[in-house]
């Protein structure tokens, strides 16, 4: 009896042979790995959509990484940069523009400790000698693979195949979401370097734009009102450049995975 689905079964394989391969890269055995798996099959089965379909609800595709919207803010927001519009330097408390108080104002619930260690680990912010702290640059790279990074990629991964849904939902009647990459299978080896340089400088002014464009739509708070209805939605863009294994090249356990922050914390 063939199966009812239209979607070829190794294309299917390839994807979720991708997501086992990273798991396992980022440290995970096969036991945990077929444990998350069936966590995830019994989460998605649980929110089931109410409608007369059978089809799993899709995951929420969340906000930012706490970390993301910590150095968006300390960036952009008046009261954590000075007159230069350079980010102002943070003690942990003892102010209302402490970095704790930064980093509870986006999430509440965050762990300051570890969140604070794991952005100092990975290069995101730095100790001064008088103990305040400041982001090391606006476009920092992460190139371990930490649970920072690890949040970043599930949420890639979440949202590009949400976009490839809702592009191909004959019941969304809305505008298609870009989705598109560009791709040559035979870039000369030598040239890989400058590839990456030179999809970095772009990536990075095209994301600028994006970033200063949401920015300007972002919707205010307004003091002293409560109650407010009006609708938001998350949005953003990921941007992704790949390279195939070159020839010499060996996966080592550093994980010379990484990715700029503007890439990283652009978008929501």
């Amino acid at each position: 009896m063939k199966s009812k689905s239209a979607l070829p079964s190794a294309l299917m394989h390839g994807l979720l042979a991708s997501v086992v391969y990273f798991m396992s890269r980022s440290g995970m055995n096969v036991a945990q790995i077929e444990n998350s798996f069936r966590d995830a099959v019994r989460s998605a089965s649980a929110r089931k959509r109410t409608s007369s379909t059978r089809s799993f609800a899709p995951p929420d595709i969340g906000s930012d990484t706490v970390a993301g919207a910590v150095l968006r803010a300390w960036h952009r927001e008046k009261s954590y940069i000075d007159e230069e519009a350079r980010p102002i330097p943070l003690r942990m408390a003892g102010s209302p523009r402490g970095l704790a108080a930064l980093m509870r104002r986006q999430d509440p619930k965050c762990d300051v400790r570890a969140l604070t260690k794991g952005m100092l680990t990975v290069g995101l912010i730095r100790r001064r000698r008088n103990g305040e702290f400041l982001p090391v640059t606006e476009s920092a790279t992460i190139r371990q693979l930490h649970p920072l990074l690890i949040d970043h990629v599930a949420k890639s991964v979440m949202r590009l195949v949400e976009t490839v849904y809702r592009n191909t939902d004959p019941l969304t009647a809305t505008t298609p979401m870009i989705e598109r990459y560009a791709h040559v299978p035979d870039l000369d080896s030598a040239d890989a370097e400058e590839f990456a340089t030179f999809a970095q400088q772009q990536g990075a002014a095209y994301l600028e734009a994006i970033d200063d464009w949401l920015e300007t739509r972002r919707i205010k708070p307004k003091s002293g009102k409560k109650g407010i209805t009006t609708n938001k939605v998350a949005a953003g863009v990921h941007l992704v450049a790949y390279l195939g294994d070159q020839p010499g090249y060996r996966h080592n356990t550093s994980a010379r995975s990484g990715m700029t922050a503007q890439n990283l914390f652009s978008g929501a």
